[in-house]
């Protein structure tokens, strides 16, 4: 049985680790993607491909990379992606807890080091499992 917080280290390692990839997030968070970036791109060297970002009129935030895919939102994805259940946010702003957790993990070492990935860094995702939350 997984949680919102695994789901949501899974999507932040998922972004760290993929080189290129398609960020799709809404136009109102314009400033706060651009500052995501430019911190990923200054504290992780090894990635050399930022995601193209392309803007929407929806809430939920979709990364599509060579098997390193996530969504987080309401509406429940296929299990080729990694689905970080928006509803389940404590705090009621996802992508602040997003953006939160890859800069905790890009701080930590992540992904140039072993363990600082946080719990089940180290094994295989079973979206299947974990989606139960």
């Amino acid at each position: 049985m997984g949680s919102y917080g695994d789901s949501l280290r899974e999507a932040a390692r998922r972004i760290l680790r993929s080189q290129g990839g398609i960020l799709y997030i809404n136009r109102n968070k314009l400033d706060s993607v651009s500052e995501l970036m430019l911190k990923i791109s200054d504290m992780v060297p090894s990635k050399l491909d930022s995601p193209k970002i392309i803007y929407t009129d929806s809430e939920e935030v979709v990364f599509e990379s060579l098997e390193n895919n996530f969504s987080i939102g309401v509406k429940e994805k296929s299990l080729d992606y990694c689905w970080v259940k928006s509803l389940k946010s404590d705090s009621g702003e996802p992508w602040i807890d997003f953006t939160m957790m890859v800069i905790e993990l890009a701080t930590a070492g992540y992904p140039g080091c072993i363990g600082c990935g946080g719990p089940g860094s180290e094994e295989l995702w079973d979206e299947v499992t974990l989606r139960n939350y």
